[in-house]
């Protein structure tokens, strides 16, 4: 009796044991219940941030030499024009004088327009007056003429021009020699105006300058603007070879009639 009890409960605790071995299966999860989350994945790093760019080079100069380093630039500086003193302006003068004589002085032995003979020993007469006077007053001002960069140009222009006009003959030189002494009497006038009249510090001078030499240089351009009207295109002066004694040069006497 006692034997069947230990053999039951052996049978029992054996029965127990095997499954208690045995892990139940996995149930699949309920349709209600939340899927779990994701594992988290890991962020991807950052890309290295760029070096910031250098700032541009500024122009630097060696304090001793003065000079740009190499590399560097530099903004160009616009140069100003220094005033002319009055010994600039009485050389300017001179050399425009000087011109027109030169030119003038060919004219009267090349022209072959009687008015343009004409007008030329006017621009002779004139300019070799003014070239006087204008020596005079730096002889009593005690200055003396000094070169710029306008008396060397009026200067190297003069032996061009007379150059040219050598080169031609009749009518083309007559109308040659007229234009230029539209041109340089309008470059004169505007020098007169921009540049001597403003600058000019002795009242002598400018008194000059102004009540003498501007209206006379106006005179002689309005002249040879109506000269330059009267002979016409270039090649039609021929017809003026001879000269119309009925209608001189501006500002000229006419001539009076050869005797019979």
């Amino acid at each position: 009796m006692i034997a069947s009890r230990n053999a039951l409960v052996l049978t029992i605790g054996l029965a127990v044991g095997v499954g208690c071995s045995n892990p139940p299966p996995a149930s699949s999860p309920s349709p209600n219940e939340a899927a779990p989350p994701p594992a988290p994945t890991m962020a991807p790093a950052p890309p290295p941030e760029a070096a910031p760019a250098p700032p541009p080079a500024e122009p630097s100069t060696d304090p001793q030499a003065g000079a740009t380093q190499p590399g560097t630039t530099t903004a160009p500086s616009a140069q100003v024009e220094a005033p002319l003193t009055d010994e600039q302006i009485l050389a300017v003068l001179d050399a425009s004088n000087k011109k027109e004589i030169d030119e003038a002085q060919l004219a009267q032995t090349k022209a072959k327009n009687k008015d343009v003979k004409a007008y030329a020993k006017v621009i002779a007469q004139h300019h070799t007056e003014a070239k006087a006077k204008q020596a005079k007053l730096a002889k009593k001002l005690g200055i003396t003429a000094a070169d710029s960069d306008k008396s060397k140009q009026l200067t190297d222009e003069t032996q061009q021009a007379v150059e040219q006009l050598k080169a031609l003959q009749g009518a083309d030189f007559d109308q040659q020699f007229v234009s230029t002494m539209i041109k340089d009497h309008q470059s004169t006038l505007d020098f007169l105006d921009r540049k001597a009249l403003p600058n000019a510090k002795n009242a002598d001078l400018k008194a000059m300058v102004e009540k003498d030499l501007r209206p006379r240089i106006e005179k002689h351009l309005k002249d040879a603007e109506a000269l330059s009207q009267k002979l016409g295109p270039a090649g039609a002066g021929a017809t003026g070879a001879q000269g119309d004694a009925q209608h001189p040069a501006p500002g000229t006497k006419e001539a009076a009639p050869p005797p019979k």
